[in-house]
């Protein structure tokens, strides 16, 4: 069997047997592997704490008939912080499962693999209790994965006629426009009459989402964003996201269970 190297990402592992595990990784040079670590769950595997989900792994991978076999597997870096905390756990959550749902076997985006790097670096930064930190961190990720994948939605201009709406709004007096998922971008006063389920965000809401898809992670990380904003644009992004990625991202849901538990 031919072997490679891979520096890789855990996205999700489970049991397969008595002692093997099957471990999904994505990897800077290779994309998303289906790989199993054999012996995984034996007391004196050599595979003992390395395999969690999120760690960042020097591994070395022999190619399989179905699964590829993890032969060995060394820790670049381990975000402990993430595992002890639900939120942190379910938000990285959320970004392993766009990234499994999204992504092809073999098919390697240096590009993707950076954000998701950075952006598990930055959420394992976070404080306990830090949840609309955490939000905002969410809403980055989505708008830059989105950016990358080429589905940046329209927003100083309308999707449907083009017209500038920053510029119309200040001669009108707008204090918002109105988003479609559907057409990708905010819908003009004239345009929204013939368009439904659009979605309301309000202008201050559009300049922090066209924000999130130009900054860097660590001038959003400084950025202070009321919550209710951050709320509004997440559940913009996700709508946006699952419609055109054509994904079901079960993660959202999960998150959704928790707020209202917190409440």
């Amino acid at each position: 069997m031919a072997a490679y190297k891979a520096k890789s990402i855990v996205l999700k592992s489970y049991r397969l047997g008595e002692t093997d595990k099957i471990i999904r990784l994505f990897s800077m040079e290779h994309g998303i592997i289906s790989s199993v670590a054999k012996g995984a769950y034996n007391f004196r595997s050599r595979f003992s704490g390395r395999l969690e989900l999120f760690n960042v792994l020097d591994c070395e991978i022999s190619s399989g008939r179905n699964l590829d076999i993890i032969n060995q597997a060394e820790i670049i870096e381990v975000f402990g912080n993430i595992s002890s905390d639900f939120f942190k756990y379910n938000i990285s959550q959320i970004l392993c499962e766009i990234i499994l749902k999204s992504q092809s076997e073999k098919s390697p985006s240096v590009t993707i693999f950076k954000l998701l790097y950075f952006t598990l670096r930055e959420i394992n930064k976070c404080k306990v209790d830090e949840d609309d930190s955490l939000k905002k961190i969410l809403v980055f990720f989505i708008s830059k994965f989105l950016k990358i994948m080429g589905y940046v939605p329209l927003l100083e201009c309308c999707s449907i006629c083009g017209n500038n709406l920053f510029l119309e709004s200040k001669s009108t007096k707008l204090k918002e426009i109105m988003f479609s998922i559907k057409y990708g971008g905010a819908i003009c006063p004239s345009c929204r009459k013939d368009v439904e389920r659009l979605l309301y965000i309000e202008n201050q809401s559009a300049k922090i989402m066209a924000l999130m898809f130009s900054e860097k992670i660590e001038n959003i990380a400084n950025l202070t964003i009321p919550a209710k904003i951050i709320n509004n644009l997440l559940n913009i992004l996700e709508n946006y996201l699952i419609f055109h990625m054509d994904i079901k991202i079960d993660s959202f849901d999960y998150l959704k269970k928790i707020e209202k538990i917190r409440l």
